[in-house]
């Protein structure tokens, strides 16, 4: 299987605790309910934080895999694509809150964190491209 785009249902917001997830963020918290997931894996990438004014391309995220959820804030450098045609965007990887068990397996962790944003593209349940290509600055 592989990573897709979906609003979360009731059940699995239970599962993964996401209301305990969202009340460890206040300035600029998105309290989403969708996410692109990938069930087989058992990973998802769920947005959680929007940067205001001069922040605003900055966004904070919860990656979860391997058991546990990741926090990480990415910076989008700049993007483009029209409705039902293909995309891009270019993200800078600003931190990554790794356990240190994790810690071994970073490049495979970033890795999936790419395959799931380019299943997000430009917007999770909301985009509008087609296909869609990320360059993703460690």
């Amino acid at each position: 299987m592989t990573f897709v785009n979906e609003r979360i249902s009731e059940e699995d917001a239970l599962k993964f605790g996401l209301a305990d997830i969202d009340k460890k963020f206040f300035v600029g918290a998105t309290n989403a309910r969708d996410w692109t997931i990938d069930r087989e894996r058992n990973m998802y990438l769920r947005n959680v934080t929007n940067g205001r004014e001069e922040y605003r391309s900055r966004s904070g995220w919860t990656f979860y895999c391997h058991g546990e959820w990741i926090y990480l804030e990415l910076t989008a450098i700049e993007g483009g694509g029209k409705r039902g045609e293909p995309g891009w965007a270019h993200w800078k990887l600003q931190s990554i809150e790794l356990p240190e068990h994790l810690k071994s397996q970073r490049t495979q962790i970033l890795a999936n964190l790419k395959e799931a944003l380019i299943a997000y593209k430009d917007g999770g349940v909301f985009a509008m491209c087609t296909d869609y290509t990320v360059t993703l600055d460690i």
